[in-house]
Protein backbone atom coordinates (compact mmCIF):
# COMPACT_ATOMS: atom_id res chain seq x y z
CA UNK A 1 0.00 0.00 0.00
CA UNK A 2 1.67 3.45 -0.92
CA UNK A 3 1.66 6.50 1.09
CA UNK A 4 -0.82 7.96 -0.80
CA UNK A 5 -3.61 5.25 -0.13
CA UNK A 6 -3.02 5.05 3.61
CA UNK A 7 -3.31 9.17 3.22
CA UNK A 8 -6.68 8.59 1.25
CA UNK A 9 -8.09 6.06 3.69
CA UNK A 10 -7.22 8.28 6.76
CA UNK A 11 -8.47 10.97 5.26
CA UNK A 12 -12.06 9.59 4.22
CA UNK A 13 -12.59 6.98 7.50
CA UNK A 14 -11.62 10.10 10.09
CA UNK A 15 -14.55 12.45 7.76
CA UNK A 16 -16.48 9.42 7.56
CA UNK A 17 -16.86 8.68 11.55
CA UNK A 18 -16.87 12.31 12.57
CA UNK A 19 -19.73 14.44 11.50
CA UNK A 20 -22.49 13.44 9.52
CA UNK A 21 -22.08 15.40 6.07
CA UNK A 22 -20.41 12.77 3.61
CA UNK A 23 -19.05 15.66 1.06
CA UNK A 24 -15.65 16.95 1.32
CA UNK A 25 -15.09 20.25 -0.56
CA UNK A 26 -12.54 19.95 -2.50
CA UNK A 27 -12.40 23.28 -4.90
CA UNK A 28 -10.40 26.51 -4.54
CA UNK A 29 -8.24 24.84 -2.67
CA UNK A 30 -10.08 24.12 0.36
CA UNK A 31 -8.95 20.97 1.47
CA UNK A 32 -5.64 21.77 1.27
CA UNK A 33 -6.06 24.49 3.12
CA UNK A 34 -7.95 22.93 5.73
CA UNK A 35 -5.47 19.99 5.55
CA UNK A 36 -2.50 22.45 6.90
CA UNK A 37 -4.83 23.97 9.35
CA UNK A 38 -5.18 20.55 10.40
CA UNK A 39 -1.65 19.85 10.52
CA UNK A 40 -1.13 23.17 12.52
CA UNK A 41 -3.23 22.07 14.99
CA UNK A 42 -1.27 18.83 15.84
CA UNK A 43 -4.56 16.62 14.59
CA UNK A 44 -2.82 13.16 12.24
CA UNK A 45 -0.36 11.10 13.40
CA UNK A 46 3.67 12.40 12.95
CA UNK A 47 4.13 9.94 9.95
CA UNK A 48 1.17 12.26 8.10
CA UNK A 49 2.87 15.43 8.46
CA UNK A 50 6.22 13.93 7.59
CA UNK A 51 3.75 13.14 4.11
CA UNK A 52 1.53 15.79 3.42
CA UNK A 53 3.90 18.81 1.62
CA UNK A 54 2.68 22.45 1.23
CA UNK A 55 3.75 25.22 -0.92
CA UNK A 56 2.77 28.60 -2.32
CA UNK A 57 1.45 28.15 -5.84
CA UNK A 58 0.33 31.12 -7.86
CA UNK A 59 -3.06 29.98 -7.45
CA UNK A 60 -2.68 29.66 -3.50
CA UNK A 61 -1.54 27.48 -0.90
CA UNK A 62 -1.53 23.97 -2.56
CA UNK A 63 -0.94 20.17 -1.01
CA UNK A 64 1.43 18.67 -3.12
CA UNK A 65 -0.14 15.34 -2.02
CA UNK A 66 -4.04 16.13 -2.73
CA UNK A 67 -4.83 15.58 -6.32
CA UNK A 68 -2.97 12.04 -5.93
CA UNK A 69 -4.97 11.79 -2.08
CA UNK A 70 -8.47 12.18 -4.14
CA UNK A 71 -7.41 10.07 -7.33
CA UNK A 72 -6.49 7.07 -4.64
CA UNK A 73 -10.20 7.70 -2.76
CA UNK A 74 -12.22 7.77 -6.05
CA UNK A 75 -10.46 4.06 -7.80
CA UNK A 76 -10.54 2.62 -4.29
CA UNK A 77 -14.03 3.44 -3.95
CA UNK A 78 -13.81 5.58 -0.60
CA UNK A 79 -15.90 8.74 -2.52
CA UNK A 80 -17.33 9.11 -5.19
CA UNK A 81 -16.09 10.76 -8.38
CA UNK A 82 -16.42 14.30 -8.07
CA UNK A 83 -19.35 16.30 -8.74
CA UNK A 84 -19.90 17.97 -12.02
CA UNK A 85 -18.56 21.38 -10.66
CA UNK A 86 -15.66 19.65 -8.67
CA UNK A 87 -16.58 21.38 -5.55
CA UNK A 88 -17.06 18.21 -3.52
CA UNK A 89 -16.52 14.59 -3.49
CA UNK A 90 -18.84 12.23 -1.53
CA UNK A 91 -17.55 9.58 0.80
CA UNK A 92 -19.11 6.48 0.11
CA UNK A 93 -17.52 4.20 3.06
CA UNK A 94 -19.97 3.49 5.60
CA UNK A 95 -18.79 3.85 9.24
CA UNK A 96 -18.10 0.29 10.15
CA UNK A 97 -16.06 0.32 7.29
CA UNK A 98 -13.93 3.64 7.77
CA UNK A 99 -13.47 1.70 11.78
CA UNK A 100 -12.26 -1.06 9.87
CA UNK A 101 -9.80 0.92 7.50
CA UNK A 102 -8.43 2.68 10.76
CA UNK A 103 -7.77 -0.28 12.77
CA UNK A 104 -5.51 -1.53 9.93
CA UNK A 105 -3.88 1.95 10.21
CA UNK A 106 -3.71 1.37 13.72
CA UNK A 107 -5.87 4.31 14.41
CA UNK A 108 -8.49 4.43 17.26
CA UNK A 109 -11.72 5.50 16.48
CA UNK A 110 -11.74 8.59 19.23
CA UNK A 111 -8.62 10.30 17.81
CA UNK A 112 -10.06 9.68 14.16
CA UNK A 113 -13.33 11.57 15.48
CA UNK A 114 -11.22 14.28 17.07
CA UNK A 115 -9.41 14.64 13.60
CA UNK A 116 -12.44 14.35 12.05
CA UNK A 117 -13.96 17.16 13.60
CA UNK A 118 -10.43 19.63 13.52
CA UNK A 119 -10.57 18.86 9.89
CA UNK A 120 -14.21 20.04 9.65
CA UNK A 121 -13.77 22.84 11.51
CA UNK A 122 -10.37 23.56 9.36
CA UNK A 123 -12.93 23.62 5.72
CA UNK A 124 -15.03 26.04 7.52
CA UNK A 125 -11.92 28.22 8.63
CA UNK A 126 -10.38 28.29 4.93
CA UNK A 127 -13.87 28.48 3.95
CA UNK A 128 -13.78 31.86 5.88
CA UNK A 129 -10.42 32.86 4.67
CA UNK A 130 -10.88 32.52 0.82
CA UNK A 131 -14.19 35.01 1.91
CA UNK A 132 -12.54 37.26 3.76
CA UNK A 133 -9.53 37.63 0.59
CA UNK A 134 -12.34 38.05 -2.50
CA UNK A 135 -13.57 40.71 0.07
CA UNK A 136 -10.37 42.50 0.04
CA UNK A 137 -9.98 42.31 -3.25
CA UNK A 138 -13.47 43.96 -3.98
CA UNK A 139 -12.85 46.70 -1.48
CA UNK A 140 -9.48 47.51 -3.11
CA UNK A 141 -11.19 48.17 -6.46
Amino acid sequence: MTDTHQLAQLITACWRISGDSPRIPTSHGLLDRALKLTCEAGAFPKWVHERLHFVDSRIGLQCVEVPGILEWAQRSQLTSAPNPSYETTEVQISERVAKHLLSQLGIGADAAIEWGNTLRHAISDAENQLIGLDQARVEEY
